[in-house]
């Protein structure tokens, strides 16, 4: 009987253990851990449109109460992807190296400093809540300064389920991350309805289960940890000095961090140059399109993300060959994915943008911004790969002027230029100008990048590196 339990536990061990990073299967590999992480990426976006259809139950003024907490929300997850990507490169790079001790330090500093900005965060909303919600309308107020001041409990949670969900992906287990994943947002899922209207707490109710299935996935990282089923071991034991590790982390995380806030940004003033010219038509027609355009980036970003942690081991070791096998293997995976959706959303623009409205001029003009931001889309596997490539080589630069390029300084100008002299078009030709431009210097980067590591690797035959004796 004892030989079986020690079976099970051993296989339990085996199947919730990480990938091998230095498996020779590289396709394979990347498949492992690209596709959990695109499942991870899918769930949170199933779970947020959940979310707004129970809060659509409760009525108009509370979807527009979360709409105006939003920002504040996405600001906070935008400093928690730049840490979270930083550490994951970092420490990919440090157990491709054979230094887990340097990993397992790296990933506790961060994981605290992550957790102490979320609970600083989280005081200076609960100190100053009206100061936060730009825009609210007496009405819509109060209700936003109530769910504000619950779910600003749940930050430092954020923070920290963030962050260890890149740990989880950057030592090989995406699979452990995904289910995690699966599991909090469907008992998120679960619980709403149970909060909202069993126990009548209207919109604080969604805050309430936010935090439980936060607390809930946090448990099962904790217990991870705790049993010693990956590669990095978390620690309280870390010095002062440590902190010093953050350096390299946040210089890495700060392109993230600053693209995801231009995101944000570029989204706003392009719906409200929608709105200047066709008024709540143009907002609707626009928003479908980027909603549509956010939904075929996930794929591209999830297989990026497993692929990081390739990328980052093997630089780390200083494999130069299997960094450029991986990268070229990323950029035709990433290029199909791409490449299929943008010409899928093309041709059936209309019947896509029908699933949102039946309105005649909201279809019209969603299916022309539809295309204007799809047709460029098929470059978009590109920047993935060469702003990935970068991460993993600790060029934070490189990736900021990539990553800024779509929805920063070329997006900005063309939208001060060009729709104040062809109207509506101008906008439609601004976006996709924008992205047109930031496919071809995506190309231009991830060729030179290439062709850089096809030289380094011809010049060093002892490259290929045994992996460190801690590897699965």
């Amino acid at each position: 009987m004892n030989d079986m339990s020690e079976m099970s536990g051993s296989l339990r061990k085996r199947r919730l253990a990480p990938e091998d990073l230095a498996s020779p299967h590289l396709f394979r590999l990347l498949l492992r851990l690209g596709l959990p992480a695109m499942f991870g990426l899918s769930i949170n976006a199933a779970h947020h449109t959940i979310n707004m259809v129970f809060v659509g139950m409760i009525g108009e003024d509370q979807i527009a109460a979360i709409m105006i907490v939003l920002p504040v929300l996405m600001l906070v997850a935008a400093f928690g992807e730049g840490i979270g990507v930083g550490v994951a490169t970092e420490v990919g790079r440090a157990l491709g190296a054979g230094d887990r001790s340097r990993a397992s330090t790296l990933a506790s500093v961060s994981l605290a400093a992550g957790a102490a900005f979320g609970a600083v965060s989280a005081v200076a909303i609960v100190a100053f809540p009206s100061a936060l919600l730009f825009g609210a309308t007496p009405a819509i107020e109060p209700l936003a300064q109530r769910y504000l001041l619950i779910i600003a409990i749940s930050i430092p949670l954020t923070m920290a389920q963030i962050i260890l969900d890149f740990l989880a992906i950057a030592e090989g287990n995406a699979r452990f991350s995904m289910w995690t994943l699966v599991a909090c947002f469907a008992l998120n899922i679960i619980l709403d309805p149970i909060t909202i209207f069993g126990f009548g707490l209207g919109l604080q109710g969604v805050a309430m289960a936010t935090i439980l299935s936060q607390l809930v996935a946090l448990s099962i990282y904790g217990a991870y940890h705790a049993r010693r089923l990956g590669t990095i071991r978390l620690t309280f034991s870390w010095r002062f000095a440590d902190i010093r590790h953050l350096k390299p982390v946040l210089a890495v995380g700060a392109p993230t961090t600053l693209t995801s806030l231009a995101t944000a940004g570029a989204i706003a003033a392009m719906l409200s140059v929608a709105g200047t010219y066709h008024g709540e038509d143009g907002i609707a027609g626009v928003g479908i399109a980027l909603r549509l355009i956010a939904v075929g980036a996930l794929p591209v970003i999830g297989i990026s993300l497993g692929a990081q942690s390739i990328l980052s081991f093997a630089w780390g070791r200083g494999d130069i060959s299997r960094v450029l096998a991986a990268a070229r293997m990323l950029s035709v995976v990433t290029s199909a994915v791409g490449g299929v959706y943008g010409l899928a959303a093309i041709i059936f623009s209309e019947r896509l943008a029908a699933f949102f409205t039946d309105e005649a001029a909201v279809l019209s003009i969603a299916g022309q911004a539809i295309v204007a931001t799809h047709l460029p889309f098929l470059l978009f596997g590109l920047r993935q790969t060469v702003l990935i490539l970068f991460q993993a080589q600790g060029r934070p630069k490189a990736a900021l002027a990539v990553g800024l390029a779509q929805n920063g300084y070329l997006l900005f100008p063309l939208l001060s230029l060009l729709p104040p002299c062809f109207g509506f078009s101008g906008l439609l030709a601004a976006m996709f100008l924008c992205s047109a431009l930031t496919g071809l210097l995506s190309c231009v980067c991830l060729a030179r990048s290439l062709s850089a590591l096809r030289q380094r690797s011809a010049d060093d035959p002892t490259a290929l590196r045994p992996h460190p004796s801690f590897c699965p």
